[in-house]
């Protein structure tokens, strides 16, 4: 009983392997370029991962161009006034050109968070830098489920 219980498992699991869920997003779109204006470090990480989906072999051609804008708004003071609390916002203006005929599709991506005051400087900056993260992965997730869905439906 045992031997027929191990064989019929390495049967089941033997069969086992990664398979792309999402097959009809493999050929969706060429970027051909990707202007980032405004924050450098937040446009690095945004363009990396908008160049995971272009794929070279596909027929719709186009340039890209993202207008990021920053900002830090006080969130919540204590009773002696300082400040205890902020709150990132992050908006992406993406611009997509068609190369072939020049259309182009806009859109605006905005995103928040809070994070809190430390004790210590250097704790407050890496909480700032851990937010304006987390929001850059959002906006990612964001523009890559906007372009691949309009072209999609084109």
């Amino acid at each position: 009983m045992k031997i027929i219980l191990i064989l019929s498992l390495s049967l089941l699991l033997a069969s086992c392997g990664f398979k792309i869920v999402n097959q009809q997003n493999m050929d969706i779109i060429d970027i051909q370029s990707i202007n980032v204006i405004g924050e450098k470090r937040i446009g690095y990480s945004l363009k990396n991962n908008i160049l995971l989906i272009s794929k070279s072999n596909s027929k719709n051609k186009y340039d890209v161009q993202i207008k990021i804008t920053k900002k830090k708004t006080n969130k919540i003071k204590d009773s002696g006034g300082k400040v205890t609390r902020y709150n990132l916002s992050i908006a992406a203006n993406l611009e997509l050109i068609n190369l072939d005929n020049k259309k182009k599709i806009q859109r605006i991506f905005l995103r928040n968070a809070d994070y809190n005051i430390a004790k210590i400087h250097s704790d407050t900056i890496t909480n700032e830098k851990k937010t304006a993260l987390n929001i850059t992965k959002q906006l990612s997730e964001d523009i890559i489920s906007f372009i691949t869905l309009s072209m999609r439906n084109k």
